[in-house]
């Protein structure tokens, strides 16, 4: 199948990319700096998404911005933070109406295209600093931020899980540093940061929409034309097989237990082989027809919910449950034989083709947004191995019993996360 996407070097270390699909009245344009994850400069970069969107040179308030944009028929401005793999990814988005749509025949496309570019190369820093007060405003907004995931405990645990499993690994960093990072970050070093991101971190650009993209490419191949070489996007440890389990609790004041397994699953297959392991976490606990789900949640009562998971970019499979308390042991044990059902091949072909066409549907949705296709393929780009969400279907519908078993096979438990009452009583509200 021809990839509907093109992609295009603008510059070193910058990539523009272009998907037209008719179906969208919308344009999505969307800057990503993709940079190494560190601890030590992680809550810098996560404050920029934050400091950048609130003006520019030629808007300098938060009040001018917004009007700006009213002006541009409501064009929308986003930022995030995304850690894929190894990498930290500082997003600035644009959406808005394409310009067939306008009233006077206005070129939006390049109007969001100068807008953006000026948000991100001529920001708000005087003498080397960001404007101490709104500094501290976002900081504060981060720091939130980061006790609010903190706060949730299944993300907690899921993350915690993660952190074990990568050993000191970047990947298995947090999106937006440490408490303690947040805290560090001064006006001082967000411009610092804001340098480093413009000069040295891979910048992949994305057109999603109905329009023409050429105002927008050539907009960003203007403002990046005299860019130095950039860092390249790191990929994350692989660790094929475990050869021991480590086990770790956490107490805390929790209604329910939180259990989470971490699972190496072999080698990473390149992407056209990805579809057996993929369907054996799908069939063990991927859906709400999964083996987990059925058996474990509920036949046996034994969690309030049971999801397995699969990481391409890591090879990881993590399965995640909220139980109670006194039900930790009797879970566990029946999570993993679950497990070994799947290694040998007990489960009918219903659940295998429910699950299929589960997995199918969800493909198929990929291309009805354009923030889903966008990080469909942003994703794939780290990865280094691009596939289209039909090739993938196609993918699984090869797939045979024999495969999914074989893959399955290859899963060992790495590391038992349990998150749990702490001793005394008492209890937070999730």
């Amino acid at each position: 199948m021809t990839n509907p996407i093109l992609r295009r070097p603008l510059a070193q270390g910058v990539s523009f990319s272009a998907l037209r699909d008719p179906k969208f009245k919308l344009n999505r344009l969307s800057v990503h700096f993709i940079v190494p994850l560190r601890e030590e400069t992680a809550s810098d970069y996560a404050m920029l998404s934050l400091l950048l969107r609130k003006g520019c040179r030629s808007c300098p308030d938060f009040t001018q911005l917004n009007r700006k944009f009213d002006w541009l028929y409501g064009a929308d401005l986003s930022t995030d933070v995304l850690k894929i793999g190894a990498n930290q990814i500082v997003t600035f988005s644009v959406t808005t109406i394409d310009d067939r749509y306008t009233i006077g025949g206005e070129r939006l496309v390049f109007e969001c295209a100068q807008m953006l570019r000026e948000l991100l190369f001529e920001p708000l820093i005087e003498d080397g600093t960001f404007d101490a007060d709104s500094f501290e405003v976002e900081r504060r907004y981060l720091i939130d931020t980061i006790e609010a995931e903190i706060k949730d405990k299944r993300a907690w645990a899921v993350a915690e899980c993660t952190r074990l499993m990568g050993r000191g690994d970047p990947a298995s960093l947090r999106k937006y540093g440490s408490l303690e990072g947040a805290r560090k970050t001064t006006p001082q070093s967000a411009a610092a940061a804001w340098h480093t991101l413009i000069d040295t971190a891979g910048v992949e650009i994305f057109f999603i929409g109905s329009g023409d993209p050429s105002d927008a490419e050539r907009v960003f191949a203007d403002a990046f034309a005299d860019r130095p070489a950039p860092c390249r996007y790191l990929p994350p440890r692989i660790v094929a097989r475990a050869e021991s389990v480590q086990e770790h609790t956490e107490y805390l004041q929790v209604v329910q237990s939180k259990l989470v397994l971490g699972f190496r699953t072999g080698e990473r297959p390149p992407i056209g082989e990805q579809a057996a392991i993929r369907l054996a976490v799908a069939v063990l606990g991927g859906t709400p027809s999964s083996k987990l789900f059925l058996n474990v949640r509920e036949k046996r009562s034994l969690c309030y919910y049971c999801a397995a998971r699969y990481s391409r970019i890591s090879a990881v499979m993590l399965i995640d449950s909220g139980i109670e308390h006194a039900n930790i042991a009797a879970a566990r044990e029946a999570i993993l034989h679950e497990l070994d059902d799947l290694r040998a091949g007990r489960f009918d072909d219903d659940t295998m083709k429910f699950t299929v066409l589960q997995m199918i549907g969800a493909l198929k949705s990929v291309s009805d947004s354009a923030g889903a296709s966008e990080d469909w393929y942003l994703n794939r780009i780290l990865l280094g191995e691009m596939s289209t969400p039909q090739e993938e279907i196609e993918a699984l519908q090869r797939v045979t019993r024999d495969d999914v078993v074989a893959a399955a096979q290859k899963i060992t438990l790495d590391t038992v996360y349990l998150l749990t009452e702490k001793q005394g009583g008492g209890a937070d509200d999730n």
